[in-house]
């Protein structure tokens, strides 16, 4: 009787542990599910995380384009003022000062207190807007037409780029005096820049070019003196940009 009741007891407990087994089981599965899951879950953070930093890298580098791009149209808007007559003697007082005031800022926002250009292209403009001798030397439409970014290097700490470029620019410019007559030129060039960009309060700026190489995609050049500002005015209206843009762009 005393073995029958230890065998039953036996018994008993392996039941008794095979019942909970089930329950174990299911408990170590889920915490196979939960590692799994948490591995899973740390490895999309980790990619989710570089997949930030290249986004973050791609719009920093379409900010240095843009910066770089804004740069390029502000040198190419030196002296740039409405006319009749092609004189800035037309303009008033008010207009000149809200004219320089405007490119000041423009000049300001596109280039970095280092760079010399940034006084330089500031006192140019002035000086053509003030200019009050005979000859006139006005740019009838100009600008970028067309570019092509080779490289962005960032460097590390976020705050430098190199920039490698190709650019095509023109530039319609009427030019003489009354004396002499006046002439019409419209020159299209194609640059290959290499420039330093840099970051001042948070903003992207030229701090310098570098190396610059320019060739002439085209000069058209009216060989005929017009007797009068208008009549040359005439002539440049009737040259298309757009055809002798077109011949220089990129493919």
């Amino acid at each position: 009787l005393r073995m029958s009741r230890g065998l039953g007891d036996v018994y008993k407990r392996q039941s008794m542990s095979r019942a909970g087994e089930p329950e174990r089981r299911e408990c170590m599965n889920n915490r196979r599910i939960w590692f799994r899951l948490g591995g899973i879950l740390a490895a999309a953070a980790v990619c989710t995380g570089g997949a930030a930093v290249v986004s973050d890298r791609a719009q920093e580098a379409k900010n240095v384009q843009r910066a770089f791009l804004g740069a390029m149209e502000t040198q190419m808007q030196i002296g740039c003022y409405p006319s009749e007559t092609g004189s800035p003697a037309d303009l008033t007082e008010r207009e000149r000062t809200e004219l320089q005031t405007a490119y000041t800022s423009r000049v300001e926002r596109y280039y970095t207190e280092e760079n010399p250009c940034r006084k330089q292209y500031i006192a140019r403009n002035e000086d053509f807007l003030t200019a009050c001798d005979s000859d006139v030397e006005y740019s009838e439409s100009g600008g970028v037409a067309d570019c092509r970014f080779d490289s962005v290097r960032l460097y590390a700490d976020r705050m430098t780029a190199v920039v490698q470029a190709q650019t095509v620019v023109w530039d319609k410019r009427i030019s003489g005096n009354p004396e002499q007559g006046f002439s019409v030129e419209l020159s299209v060039n194609r640059d290959t820049i290499t420039a330093t960009m840099k970051k001042e309060n948070g903003v992207w700026k030229l701090d310098s070019i570098d190396s610059q190489i320019s060739l002439s995609a085209d000069n058209t050049v009216c060989r005929e003196r017009y007797p009068t500002f208008e009549t040359a005015r005439q002539a440049a209206d009737g040259i298309d940009d757009r055809t002798y843009i077109k011949e220089a762009r990129f493919a």
